[in-house]
């Protein structure tokens, strides 16, 4: 259940995305058919060329983050041991030796090919098509602060939904399932999707500044702590706080399957009838509640 936020959030944080990229790093820096302060003309560009070097910067950018942040959140969950000799995350390693290994294939080739259809909303960005701004007063403080709640709650509305319907039989096997490979997961989990799933679900973010306006740095951090949240709910360890979606709500849709498909909140699980108290349930409880002992989940 993720794409590539935090690298969207950091394109966004900045105007001139494109002018950074091609006319600096490209032509000054590599090419050196520029100079510094010579001018900008992005109509000198062709769209291919735009969108091949958003593509490639998207994808190797990714790469960096996700050879960071995974590796370090899994050597502190679940590599290291408590005084008692366990790990935080309670990971068996039961799914077998290569769970790590095929989780980095499967995530290497998903955001190459993600990225890919994550480039042309870059592309829209830097045509100026969204409702992203940079004056505060434009909109008013009131709605600067209150634009991240509106965010979250948009999205995990429209990702509640989508997960669920990425649920149905017709659609699961040849695109959600390859997420559910693994039912004890791990950091490197998070980006572990089909390319599909993957851009399904991250076009809630992109659809909201389309449709809402957004301070370019509440964007920024909006899809920074999206990205981080993504790693997080897929690392067992859970925090826990009233209505909140957190890491063992995740681990139990990983488990069983069809409860527990929100982003963010509870709330829609609750109003869906799909949520299920991840305390009551193992691997956070010794053992499932009577009512459900013996029953079959997929």
């Amino acid at each position: 259940m993720a794409e590539v936020p935090i690298i969207i959030g950091l394109l966004h944080g900045f105007d001139g995305t494109g002018h950074w990229l091609n006319h600096v790093l490209i032509d000054q820096w590599i090419l050196g058919v520029s100079k510094p302060g010579d001018a900008y003309d992005p109509s000198q560009y062709s769209l291919f060329r735009k969108f091949a070097v958003m593509w490639t910067f998207l994808t190797l950018f990714t790469y960096v983050l996700y050879f960071t942040i995974c590796p370090l959140s899994y050597w502190w969950h679940f590599v290291r041991k408590d005084k008692s000799g366990k790990n935080n995350a309670k990971w068996t390693g039961r799914e077998g030796k290569d769970q790590i290994k095929n989780e980095i294939v499967l995530s290497v080739w998903s955001i190459a090919v993600m990225t890919f259809m994550i480039a042309p909303f870059e592309l829209m960005v830097e045509a100026g098509w969204t409702k992203l701004y940079w004056d505060v007063e434009k909109y008013g403080k009131l709605y600067f602060f209150l634009t991240p709640l509106l965010f979250l709650v948009f999205s995990d509305t429209c990702i509640y939904w989508i997960h669920r319907g990425l649920h149905h039989r017709l659609v699961y096997a040849p695109i959600h399932k390859l997420h559910h490979k693994y039912k004890d997961t791990t950091p490197f989990s998070a980006y572990a999707f089909h390319p599909l799933d993957g851009w399904l679900q991250g076009c809630p973010y992109h659809a909201f500044i389309f449709l809402f306006p957004m301070h370019h740095m509440t964007y920024f951090i909006s899809l920074a702590v999206v990205g981080l949240w993504t790693i997080n709910i897929h690392d067992r360890v859970s925090l826990r706080l009233p209505h909140v979606n957190c890491a063992a709500h995740h681990t139990i849709h990983h488990t069983m399957f069809n409860y527990n498909y929100g982003q963010y909140f509870t709330f829609w699980d609750k109003i869906g009838g799909s949520y299920r108290n991840p305390m009551l349930y193992p691997p956070y409880s010794d053992k499932a509640p009577a009512s459900l002992s013996g029953k079959k989940v997929e």
